[in-house]
């Protein structure tokens, strides 16, 4: 088969795949789009590495079309985005961009997905902002924190931070599975670095801690309802942050250390409204100092690395 003949055969190929997948989510009621649309991005991405943007373009192009004849209006929205994202991540593979540029690249057009289907046209896109008031309300009862604040403001904040952590969370997918299925197809990537070589910078530590210090003293700064809307809003976001990076640290111990039990007390805990406190103090100071890399020199002082640490 010769190299035209095989782009041809490749391209209809992925069209078929994505139009496979638009059918089932429309045979599920658009769940497929709601839990993870974002699938849609790998077949232009992978024929992009493969080929190119100029050859990419035909098959991205008969994509949106075919998503005209059996898609959602919101559908054929995220289609596009997902074409997008993926003929620009395919180019930066070809074009040997370092693993920090793709997650920059995808996490700002995933940002802007993000933005433009929860704030700029929720109501098309079946996004409620009294739902967001209501969860609001439960999660600071849950947290024992009282009502005494601007609700409205709170919610504002929640939303674009939401909107980072989900676009976080969805580049991160991206990237992993790219990663893992173009060296399965032979093409060149950046390696991937361990979750012990992972780490947040010590400034978003420090911030966090700022961040506590004005919660926990805000009736004696006795500070004005727009600057305690943002600071309890703050403060509900570095305590999720702080808390999900704890238990990943804590995760991290229990494979150096060989305890398969404590992963899953782990995960138990972190569910603890006041354990989450430690967890969450626990991935600040591993943000700090580094807990998972003093943990690794120490096993390698006891000459432990040809087992747990070579192994994961």
């Amino acid at each position: 088969m010769n190299n035209q003949t095989r782009k041809i055969t490749e391209g209809a190929l992925m069209v078929a795949l994505v139009g496979m997948l638009l059918f089932i989510n429309r045979q599920l009621a658009g769940m497929l789009e709601v839990v993870m649309y974002w699938i849609l991005t790998f077949p232009i991405l992978i024929y992009t590495a493969r080929y190119g943007v100029k050859d990419a373009l035909v098959p991205a192009t008969s994509m949106v079309l075919l998503s005209f004849m059996i898609a959602q209006p919101t559908t054929i929205f995220y289609l596009i985005s997902c074409c997008v994202v993926g003929i620009l991540y395919g180019y930066g593979v070809r074009e040997k961009w370092k693993n920090r540029k793709l997650l920059w690249m995808c996490g700002i057009l995933t940002f802007v997905t993000y933005f433009i289907t929860t704030v700029l046209f929720a109501s098309i896109f079946g996004y409620d902002p009294q739902d967001d008031v209501e969860l609001v309300k439960q999660l600071l009862q849950y947290m024992n924190i009282d009502f005494g604040i601007p609700l409205g403001k709170i919610v504002a904040f929640m939303v674009v931070s939401m909107a980072v952590f989900m676009s976080a969370l969805q580049t991160i997918c991206i990237h992993m599975i790219a990663n893992i299925v173009l060296k399965r197809i032979q093409i060149e990537v950046w390696p991937m670095k361990t979750v012990f070589q992972m780490k947040v910078s010590d400034r978003i530590g420090y911030a966090i801690i700022l961040i506590w210090v004005l919660f926990l003293s805000r009736n004696v700064l006795k500070l004005n309802q727009d600057v305690y809307g943002l600071v309890v809003a703050s403060y509900l976001v570095a305590k999720v942050f702080a808390t999900c990076y704890g238990v990943i640290t804590l995760l991290c111990v229990a494979i150096l250390i060989r305890k398969r039990m404590m992963i899953l007390v782990v995960f138990i805990l972190a569910f603890i409204p006041y354990v989450q406190g430690v967890i969450a103090m626990i991935g600040v100071v591993d943000m700090i100092i580094n807990i998972k890399q003093i943990f690794v020199l120490e096993l390698m002082k006891r000459g432990v690395p040809n087992g747990a640490i070579r192994k994961h």
